[in-house]
């Protein structure tokens, strides 16, 4: 009798324990969701290079390319560290079109009826000596700057709102919101 009784108890205790992880779950899950909705994004939504282009033209955004390879500890670094930070993945995914070029990849691309590979892109249109390597372009694609080596998040955000804002061109009247481009 007093093994049920104490079998009984055991299960209650249990079963009560298993409620109260779930609820927590629950919880845990749902401000999980609504931080996701805040950001729209988890991960930066990363696009080939010919696609990139396109949609940057049709878009009229900026692009941004992340040149990288497997092996580079550096890129692994600013991957972890940087890309994985909301700030940078909303910035990225609202106001640019995010590129990643894989330095080792055989992968073809086809720009404007122009076969190359991603390998040779890196090296001989960019010529990325050093990874990791990023490359800001206007909207038509027309190259910009570029930024080498491990950044923290707080870097590029500096330089991703000097791009953004069209800070380079000092001959824009007005804001990016206006959409003027240039004097006439």
């Amino acid at each position: 009798m007093k093994q049920t009784k104490l079998l009984t108890h055991l299960l209650l205790l249990v079963a009560l324990l298993a409620v109260t992880v779930g609820s927590q779950e629950d919880k845990n899950s749902d401000r999980k969701q609504s931080s996701q909705k805040k950001t729209n994004h988890e991960k930066v939504d990363w696009m080939a290079y010919d696609v990139g282009l396109t949609k940057a033209k049709t878009e009229d955004k900026h692009i941004f390319i992340d040149f990288t390879a497997e092996w580079c500890g550096w890129c692994r670094k600013m991957e972890k560290e940087t890309f994985s930070r909301p700030e940078v993945i909303e910035m990225l995914n609202t106001n640019f079109v995010p590129v990643r070029v894989d330095g080792d990849s055989k992968h073809e691309l086809n720009i404007d009826g122009y076969k190359v590979t991603e390998k040779d892109l890196m090296r001989f249109e960019y010529r990325v000596s050093g990874l990791p390597s990023y490359w800001f372009l206007k909207p038509d694609g027309t190259k910009l700057a570029v930024i080498r080596g491990y950044k923290p998040a707080e870097y590029m955000m500096e330089a991703f709102e000097y791009i953004k804002d069209y800070k380079y061109d000092t001959t824009r009247t007005e804001t990016p919101d206006k959409k003027e481009k240039k004097k006439d």
